[in-house]
């Protein structure tokens, strides 16, 4: 049914046809809720960055909380507010054994990706000017710090696509041929490198970010629970070695923030943390400091109505809304506010109702398009209170049962 989508939409006067919210689609909406304070997070890393002292944040909570969504939200605010450029970054997948290469490579650096880092280096060379090769690689090695990616950045100079993406696979992490890196000037591939040089090169790029763009680089690592996965100690220990540089208060140009998907921080209940971050107390979290470990918690009761309506205000077509109103007005026995078309203010106490304690934003919005998607299918105008919960497989059975 390829036009059922634009036919709710029709139906009930709605942008788009469910309330599910995707965290960068809809970066710009964020339902109130008083457990999360965002003008008081974002003030808090404006601070930050104004003192030099880019932010390290971790955020943490159930899944469902919102905590993606939270993370775009105030990356996207403060991107307006000040020079930044966040980077995205969604956690792979990892085996147990997996080292932090695998999140640099698969996560970190895809995020970034080959034209950005690739374009970012040149404008680095260009910004030096025309000089002599000798005197490229000691302006290289004052910004950069490190005479080997010095020479291989150098590499870039004249913008040769086979170099390039040598000097990509290079920087990257990917395993490169001997001549490849002979090219380049190096001896070793990144790939074989010890965890706090990746760490070190992610801190390179936030440099060059700054000094060309005058932007502080902002790394959104999302799904940190999906490294829970990795156990072994050698793998754990890469890790952790590579977010301490990250992390270090004296690491002052990368901003962090991170989002895991966790029940609980106290020692022996971190339940989803991954074992290098090693709970509140742990390497990593303790030196973020607890004031900077923020939960996104579930809503509570006296939140959801104004979620809910916030949701339905960000949707609904107030218009339209307004227009089925009239047309309905006499003809439904049920209450009809605009605030809350295209359910019924019963509609809306049955479905919290059916919640059972699961209060969190992909809940209620996952109940609220269901219940849409019944209506729908069931001809009704709007949601009314016998929607909620109905099943359509009844339906079907009762339809059936009076054919034959």
């Amino acid at each position: 049914m390829p036009n059922e989508g634009l036919a709710i939409t029709n139906w009930f006067g709605l942008k788009r046809p469910n309330f599910i919210l995707d965290p960068k689609v809809d970066a710009d909406f964020y339902a109130p809720r008083s457990e999360v304070d965002i003008p008081e997070l974002i003030e808090g890393l404006q601070v930050n960055l104004v003192t030099g002292r880019p932010p390290k944040r971790f955020f943490w909570g159930i899944y469902g909380g919102g905590k993606t969504h939270t993370l775009f939200n105030i990356s996207k605010q403060l991107e307006r507010l000040m020079p930044t450029y966040p980077i995205h970054v969604e956690c792979p997948s990892v085996p147990k054994k997996s080292t932090f290469l695998h999140l640099y490579h698969d996560g970190i650096m895809a995020s970034m990706g080959q034209d950005f880092i690739i374009k970012l280096f040149a404008d680095l060379i260009q910004n030096i000017g025309l000089v002599r090769r000798e005197e490229l690689l000691k302006k290289l090695k004052d910004i950069i710090g490190d005479e080997e990616l010095s020479r291989a950045v150098a590499s870039l100079l004249g913008d040769d696509p086979g170099r390039n993406l040598s000097f990509w696979r290079y920087i990257s992490g990917v395993s490169v041929p001997p001549r490849d890196l002979a090219d380049l000037g190096q001896t070793q591939a990144i790939a074989d490198a010890e965890p706090a040089k990746l760490a070190d090169i992610i801190v390179v790029i936030a440099r060059v970010v700054k000094k060309l763009r005058n932007q502080t680089l902002v790394l959104v690592i999302d799904e940190l629970d999906r490294l829970k996965s990795v156990t072994d100690e050698y793998g754990a220990s890469t890790y952790e070695n590579a977010f301490r540089k990250l992390v270090s208060e004296e690491q002052r140009d990368v901003a962090l923030l991170m989002g895991c998907s966790a029940a609980n921080l106290m020692p022996g209940q971190e339940e989803g943390i991954p074992l290098f971050l090693g709970g509140e107390h742990g390497a990593i979290l303790s030196r973020i400091g607890r004031d900077n470990l923020k939960e996104i918690p579930e809503i509570s009761a006296n939140d959801v109505d104004a979620f809910i309506k916030s949701i339905l205000n960000y949707i609904v077509d107030k218009e339209q809304a307004e227009i089925k109103i009239g047309e309905l007005k006499g003809t439904i026995s049920e209450t009809l506010e605009i605030y809350l078309f295209p359910f019924t203010s019963e509609a809306i106490e049955a479905l919290k109702g059916t919640l059972g304690g699961i209060m969190t934003p992909r809940e209620i919005t996952k109940r609220m398009s269901d219940a849409t998607g019944k209506a729908y299918l069931m001809k009704k105008p709007v949601i009314t209170r016998d929607v909620i919960g109905y099943s359509l497989w009844r339906q079907q059975y009762a339809r059936k049962t009076s054919d034959s």
